[in-house]
């Protein structure tokens, strides 16, 4: 028997869970399917057939305590679906499940999906960014919906989240349900020569050069960052580096980017530098995942002040 694939959904109430479940029901891929439905939260949206027209989904209501290993088998005993679709009550750690829920055999998640509000994550990330970083460590891909490019920051909403995790899949979905290309919102003109990247800007460019190899290999740039040597690198580059606050005040960590340049003795470490070059990659492995991640062909750097803000915010 094929497994049976299964779509893990979170995110605060009203954020637009069953909006989005109800549209993957009803789409072309998973026509025919068996579907079963378990949610844990009852909002404005319903699960009802006008919703997703032509297919016939079993539901489900319960509570997160009640998706346990017994609750799982009697599904798949009973039903033996293609897909299980589980909206998870946001208010509740993602770890009660993916921790502590034993799952049948045949059951393979295919995608952990955190839905956003744009509209109110402002407020809401400010003050419990403690579960925030619980949906991105958890989840691989966010869905911003409700997004409004003149009222939301499109560039920070993305960089709030791939701070948390840099693998992380960002789609952004605006009030009449079209999809945002971020690279319309960069707060920097990367056709520039080079491209000048504003101070409070570091964080946002690094995670969106991971993401995006052919918008920025070969650019021209120039980046403002502190200066350090790393032992295995001593000689040949050093790295320029920034504070980086993610989700918490007990979350401030390093972000750098490695420099290639010679290095000599009277290298100004620990000083800021405004460097330019050209942004190159080379293939590293991340908790078990080659990725190509960024370095600079460096052409020039001069020792420049301290930015007024020398912590990157995403928030």
């Amino acid at each position: 028997m094929e497994d049976c694939l299964v779509y893990f959904f979170t995110g605060f109430l009203d954020s637009g869970k069953t909006s989005v479940i109800c549209s993957w029901i009803g789409g072309e891929n998973f026509k025919d399917k068996k579907v079963v439905v378990v949610s844990t939260e009852e909002g404005e949206e319903e699960y009802i057939q006008e919703n997703y027209e032509g297919a016939d989904p079993v539901i489900i209501n319960c509570e997160t305590t009640d998706v346990t290993k017994k609750l799982t088998f009697e599904i798949e005993k009973k039903y033996k679906p293609d897909v299980v679709f589980l909206e998870w009550n946001g208010s509740v750690s993602p770890a009660e499940f993916f921790d502590k829920c034993d799952v049948p055999r045949r059951w393979a998640l295919a995608a952990a999906v955190v839905v956003v509000d744009a509209s109110t994550y402002s407020l809401y990330y400010k003050n419990m960014q403690t579960l925030f970083a619980d949906y991105y460590r958890f989840s691989d891909t966010v869905i911003f919906n409700r997004v409004d490019p003149e009222r939301d920051n499109i560039a920070k909403l993305r960089g709030s989240v791939k701070s948390i995790n840099p693998a992380m899949s960002i789609n952004f979905l605006s009030v009449d349900n079209r999809i945002i290309n971020i690279a319309d919102h960069l707060p920097y003109d990367l056709s520039k020569d080079p491209c000048d990247i504003p101070a409070d800007e570091f964080g946002l460019f690094y995670t969106d050069a991971l993401d995006n190899v052919s918008r920025y290999n070969g650019k021209r740039v120039s980046l403002i960052g502190e200066a350090a040597i790393l032992r295995e690198f001593r000689g040949r580059a050093f790295v320029l580096q920034r504070q980086a606050y993610t989700c918490c005040a007990a979350d401030v960590g390093i972000m750098g980017i490695l420099c290639m340049k010679d290095v000599t003795s009277n290298f100004p470490t620990g000083k800021w530098l405004k460097v330019t070059g050209r942004i190159r990659y080379f293939e590293d492995e991340q908790n078990g995942q080659k990725m190509a991640v960024p370095c600079l062909e460096v052409e020039d750097y001069a020792v420049t002040t301290k930015p007024e803000n020398d912590v990157i915010y995403f928030n």
